[in-house]
């Protein structure tokens, strides 16, 4: 048997876990025909049909099934030697990926980032705000700051601290519609909300509490709260600077939000990646213990 080309094997898992041609290729910045012509040839070089075409995609055949743990596990043994050799000299300029929240990408990690960079001026950070977990087993970051224990066997986590969400309204709210003094009190008050996170309070759905004000997104649940449009709900921490932020109900904790920061096992000991990570540790463990 010729050997394969490595590409072969690359578009072969990728196709495999995305389940069609046209996801494949925009995973690896190529194209459709492309992704097609080389599962194709892979499959004359093996002598073995890898996949079946219907109208939901693509479905790998039995041998294909038996192969991908292999060829993904090659992916990642060469994106962890590709990250090794380029960490090997330090007077080159590195850049390091990382995930986060919308809201803790957003309002925690910038000062604690601008901190690291005065500190490791050759160092670059790319920060993706996503609230989707994305899988640096796939390299999709290096490091991910996540509100969530890490699953997956190669990766490898620590948790940092966690925080209280509790109920906060602008002081000029506040000032017009007076301060409730209870839960149940809450219903004759404009609520901000995300009526997904709200199924998850009993507490609150109990009442029947509808958003007055409803957000998919923290970032623009946060931003209401500033407007002074109801009573809403952030990380407590967040409030400890802002003058207008007062709390609501300061007794009441509804949720407690974990932080955690997670890379891939392999990468753990890159020098970059290791003082990156210690720096988050440190700067978030703070954060987690501000005053509340």
């Amino acid at each position: 048997m010729d050997k394969i080309d490595w590409h072969l094997w690359q578009s072969f898992a990728v196709a495999c876990r995305t389940g069609s041609l046209s996801e494949a290729a925009r995973a690896l910045g190529t194209t459709q025909p492309t992704i097609s012509r080389q599962i194709a040839q892979l499959e004359r070089t093996i002598g073995q049909t890898l996949f079946s075409r219907s109208q939901s995609g693509l479905v790998p055949t039995d041998h294909a099934l038996a192969l991908v743990p292999i060829a993904s596990n090659m992916i990642e043994q060469a994106n962890t030697l590709e990250r090794l050799a380029r960490s090997a000299s330090a007077a080159e300029v590195t850049t390091l990926a990382i995930t986060a929240s919308r809201v803790t990408g957003a309002e925690v990690l910038p000062p604690i980032l601008a901190s690291f960079l005065e500190i490791y001026p050759a160092i670059r950070i790319k920060l993706s705000l996503d609230d989707a977990v994305e899988n640096v087993l796939e390299r999709d970051a290096d490091i991910a700051v996540r509100h969530t224990e890490p699953t997956q066997k190669d990766l490898w986590g620590r948790r940092v601290g966690a925080v209280p969400i509790k109920l906060y309204a602008h002081r000029n709210y506040i000032s017009r519609h007076g301060m409730p003094c209870d839960v149940a009190a809450l219903t004759q008050h404009r609520l901000i909300a995300s009526s997904a996170h709200l199924r998850q309070v009993p507490e609150l759905t109990r009442l029947g509490l509808q958003p007055a004000f409803d957000c998919d997104d923290d970032v623009g649940l946060l931003a209401a709260l500033r407007a002074g449009v109801g009573i809403g709900y952030c990380q407590s921490p967040l409030t400890s600077e802002e003058r207008n932020l007062i709390p609501v109900l300061p007794g009441h904790a509804f949720a407690v939000l974990p932080f955690w920061i997670v890379t891939h096992y392999d990468l753990r000991e890159i020098p970059a990646i290791r003082i990156l990570m210690h720096h988050l540790g440190k700067h978030l463990g703070a954060y987690c213990n501000r005053l509340m």
